[in-house]
């Protein structure tokens, strides 16, 4: 069957194709109305080097990056993510999804930068859970460095953070894109079937009527 024939059979099923996109149209439009709106909210930190390292780029430690800072980058990024990190900021009201990772352009100058993500249907809480977290990421730098003197320990900063969280329009498009395919599907699917199953039942039960009047012209014949 190609296009052509496809675009025939809904001219002829017209009534039926009509009101199955009528009904396609409406489930959209509830999906729209009903389904949550998602939230994203971003936040970026640097990892610098110690004042006691910055003092050989005479205290600037943006001129004393570093492998080590990358390192130390990754290994705050796992401790974020690992599972008691997650319990810990729930339990403390930050339940919005969350990552933190190491950008994609990550180089040798911006290996220590830390990208903090999160997301949901809560645009309130997404905002504060990015606070904690944020705010979690310099706790979590300190207990892996332990009992290191203030002045060798690894510093983190701030350098943005949104203000508000924004909708993301790709996680709150996609269910609606489901329920459009899945309505659209069904409304120019079943117009084909029911065509379909219609014109086998016409050829089968026109075949016995051929038969018995080619019958009943040879018993004529016969007579």
């Amino acid at each position: 069957m190609d296009f052509s024939e496809t675009i025939q059979i809904w001219r002829r099923r017209r009534a039926l194709t009509a009101t199955l996109l009528i009904l396609a149209l409406a489930s959209i439009a509830a999906a729209m109305a009903g389904l949550p709106r998602h939230y994203q909210s971003q936040a970026s930190v640097v990892l610098l080097a110690s004042r006691s390292t910055a003092k050989l780029t005479g205290g600037n430690p943006y001129l004393s990056f570093s492998p080590s800072l990358t390192l130390t980058a990754d290994a705050v990024s796992r401790e974020m993510m690992a599972p008691g990190a997650m319990q810990h900021l729930a339990a403390s009201g930050a339940t919005a999804s969350y990552t933190v990772a190491l950008p994609a352009y990550t180089t040798a100058t911006t290996g220590s930068v830390l990208v903090i993500s999160v997301t949901g249907t809560d645009p309130a809480l997404v905002q504060s859970t990015l606070r904690a977290v944020t705010a979690e990421v310099g706790q979590a730098l300190a207990q892996i460095q332990g009992a290191v003197r203030p002045q060798d320990a690894i510093q983190v900063a701030t350098l943005s953070s949104d203000p508000q969280a924004t909708v993301d329009v790709s996680l709150t498009a996609r269910p609606l894109v489901v329920v459009a395919a899945l309505g659209l599907l069904f409304a120019l699917g079943l117009p084909l079937l029911v065509d379909s199953r219609l014109s086998r039942r016409q050829t089968r039960h026109g075949a016995p009527l051929s038969d018995r009047a080619a019958d009943r012209f040879g018993h004529l014949a016969e007579s």
